[in-house]
């Protein structure tokens, strides 16, 4: 049975944020005959549908006519919506389960019913007590719902139109969740659990399935900046789905000028700067530190830390000044300078901020007989001037962080939400989301950091104990306990984790790909500061880069390494460093490229200490490759050769095998163009095996061929030999 009319699809097992002023996502809904009692696999056949690849896409037809796009739609949703369900549940599916009224007498399809029914699908699975035939039913699962997301992907990637890309969308929520009851079934019976099949493919050549969940929370107002850094880190469609509920972050900003790079609306401009008062409208003074009690301290090479008390003359808010070592404890805080806490002419902030800051002090944890609430801030305790103090200040940084009782972050947003009226899972999406987690500076702060904690507005929280409390005993875990998992798994790479994991590293290769994770999605408004984060963060010697000129810190940064991954010879980043015997290196560790655009193949990205390297010198990048040359007669023919043009080349090679090359885009920013005279040469990021010459028609855009094996490589023209060492110059990217 088809009816023309869609009725709507609601996503009613995925949890509702606190407070929502937004609607659920309404899809699209066909009604057919949901009674078919086949086997999944062939349904089409069984229904006169024909389903078939054809240069990459896909064609459907009906006993050999295309139907209607509504028709189809009808037929693909109850193949893969409705089917798959029915394929998995057995005779735990009850259509009218799914199926309900809406409010307009119209069915619409219900997701309620889907956390109780899973509940009793994994329970059939539970008592079980042959572990071979669980494992291999759990086999036969695993393969149906990778072949259903193979189907629904490639029918995604060829173009098909559903009516709406909404429809997609519902085939891959409830894959997800499907998908996530079966993990957890592998996880009860300490079985190897299989690697988990994402939906979301974040390429430049494919439309991503969350696609319309990105459209409609930038139609909302969220940032470009924001939208794009939530998207790069989230992997479950179902996650995003629930970010796009979130009434939006920083909505009072003006974004207008915002793009998916730069955040205009939280950057900080010394001319323009304002400090803020913790109370709007109030008129106290500023507080000032006593500066000859600060120079003491640092010159004997202490850090200071400061408490508010009351003057007992005044009866006034002041400063004292302490030295670290002999305060009973002390917090570090964490703030977003943009937000007004930071001072860039002075070390003085408001005194109804500072006391603010000393109330929020006191309330954390503290033994009984705590009496002294200290706490360090970098706008009073890092001198402005003279430069020697604040480079003194500056040599320590990890000090603070790396010792403090609690680091307390300060964040605007949080600060406007009550925890009491939020779920777990919203206080780790609003964290998550927040102004801090996109800051460069407050990276290292949370990263070094023992406790961190987030004030909200009635309390600070330890997000690292609400995940604790997590109940992961059941199966399947609670579609909110899925989902809690999924972003603390993001703080984790990007705070704790990667933090744990290199914090004693140093300059290291490896250190290099984990400080790379944790600051893709980060920002920074002095360009010049990165440098100084980055040997923070990884455990190198300050005292080299805060006396030489801010724009020669990543130039001092970059040359501490003696060996780095191979993977950068291939890193698609343009902006790559100006001087000699750098232009491999990446200007930045920020900006939103996949790892793989910014530090290559996984394989070379990052390798482990055994494992192949590549040496930096004042010649270049010394590196072993394999690879092979052009003949001097194409290289004629190529003199005109226009490197940031695309183009494909088959080049045959001594022993009558043909290669396909794609010469993409320039290597870097600048690229030279090779000189007539040069060889010209191609570095693979790895030999390719021999598979002969079948050429295949790859996908949906301007891929014009693709062979059986293919890898990474850049064009080079050959400057110079000396013995078995070639010296190039590199051109372009190619495959």
């Amino acid at each position: 049975r088809f009816h023309s009319q869609p009725t709507l699809v609601i996503m009613d097992h995925i949890p509702i944020p606190h407070d929502c002023s937004f609607p659920p996502i309404q899809v699209p809904c066909l009604a057919c005959d949901l009674s078919d009692d086949g086997n999944w696999r062939t349904y089409p056949q069984r229904h006169g549908w024909l389903v078939h690849s054809i240069r990459g896409g896909y064609s459907i037809s009906r006993n050999g006519e295309k139907r209607p796009t509504l028709e189809t739609a009808a037929f693909l949703q109850s193949w893969l919506y409705f089917g798959i369900l029915k394929e998995l549940l057995g005779n735990l599916f009850v259509a009218s389960q799914f199926v309900g009224e809406g409010a307009d007498r119209t069915q619409r399809i219900n997701t309620l019913a889907l956390e109780s029914v899973l509940r009793t699908w994994t329970t059939r699975y539970v008592a079980e007590t042959d572990t071979a035939n669980l494992q291999g039913d759990l086999s036969k699962i695993y393969d149906l719902l990778i072949e259903h997301r193979t189907i629904c992907l490639e029918l995604h990637l060829g173009g098909i139109d559903l009516g709406s890309p909404l429809m997609m969308l519902s085939f891959a929520l409830l894959s997800e969740r499907l998908a996530a009851a079966l993990i957890d079934m592998y996880a009860y019976f300490k079985l190897e659990t299989p690697v988990e099949q994402t939906w979301r493919l974040q390429t430049k050549d494919f439309v991503d399935v969350g696609q319309p969940l990105i459209d409609l929370m930038q139609a909302r107002g969220w940032c470009p900046y924001d939208l794009k850094r939530v998207s790069m880190q989230t992997k479950e469609v179902s996650l995003l789905y629930y970010y796009s509920r979130l009434n939006v972050p920083r909505s009072s900003k003006n974004h207008s000028g915002c793009s998916d790079k730069q955040c205009l609306a939280m950057t900080t401009n010394p001319a323009t700067y304002k400090l803020s008062h913790h109370i709007e409208g109030c008129e106290c003074p500023l507080l000032h530190a006593d500066q000859g009690a600060m120079a003491e301290i640092l010159r004997r090479g202490s850090i200071p830390v400061i408490a508010i008390v009351l003057d007992p003359e005044s009866n006034l808010p002041k400063i004292t000044v302490q030295d670290i070592t002999q305060a009973q404890g002390f917090v570090a805080i964490s703030h977003v300078w943009a937000e007004g806490a930071g001072n860039v002419g002075a070390n003085a902030l408001q005194s109804c901020l500072l006391t603010y800051i000393s109330d929020l002090v006191k309330k954390l944890p503290w033994d009984a007989q705590q009496k002294n609430f200290a706490f360090w801030i970098d706008t009073i305790c890092v001198p402005v001037k003279p430069r020697e103090l604040y480079i003194l200040a500056m040599n320590q940084m990890r000090i603070p962080y790396k010792e403090a009782n609690h680091v307390l972050v300060l964040d605007s947003h949080l600060r406007s939400l009550n925890s009491e009226h939020l779920s777990s899972t919203e206080i780790l999406a609003q964290v998550s989301c927040s102004s801090w987690m996109r800051r460069l500076w407050t990276l290292q702060e949370g990263r070094l950091a023992e406790k961190v904690w987030f004030q909200f507005a009635d309390k600070a929280v330890d997000v690292k104990r609400v995940f604790d409390g997590l109940d992961l005993s059941r199966v399947p875990s609670k579609v909110d306990v899925w989902l809690q998992i999924a972003i603390y798994t993001q703080l984790w790479v990007h705070i704790w984790y990667r933090g744990q994991g290199i914090k004693n590293m140093g300059v290291t290769a490896s250190a290099i790909h984990s400080t790379r994770l944790a600051l893709a999605s980060r920002s920074v408004s002095v360009a010049t500061d990165e440098a100084l984060c980055l040997f923070t963060l990884m455990a190198m010697d300050l005292t080299q880069i805060t006396s030489v000129p801010p724009t020669e810190r990543m130039e001092v940064f970059w040359r501490s390494f003696q060996k780095v991954p191979i993977g950068f010879l291939f890193s698609r980043v343009m902006e790559k460093m100006a001087q000699a015997g750098l232009h491999w290196a990446p200007s930045s560790f920020l900006g939103l490229q996949s790892e793989k655009e910014w530090g290559g193949p996984n394989e070379l990205s990052s390798p482990r200490d055994e494992e192949p390297h590549a040496y930096p010198t004042s010649s270049g990048l010394q590196i072993a490759l394999p690879g092979f040359t052009l003949h001097p007669e194409l290289i004629g023919r190529m003199k005109a050769f226009d490197f940031t043009w695309k183009f494909e080349l088959f080049v045959q090679d001594e022993e009558d095998v043909w290669y396909a090359v794609r010469v993409e885009e320039p290597w870097r920013h600048g690229s030279d163009v090779f000189e007539e005279s040069q060889e010209l040469a191609v570095v693979l990021a790895r030999e390719l095996r021999d598979e002969g010459t079948k050429v295949m028609h790859a996908g949906q855009k301007a891929k014009l061929f693709s062979f059986e094996d293919f890898t990474a490589g850049v064009l080079v023209s050959i400057v110079r030999t000396a013995g078995k060492v070639n010296y190039v110059t590199a051109h372009s990217h190619v495959v």
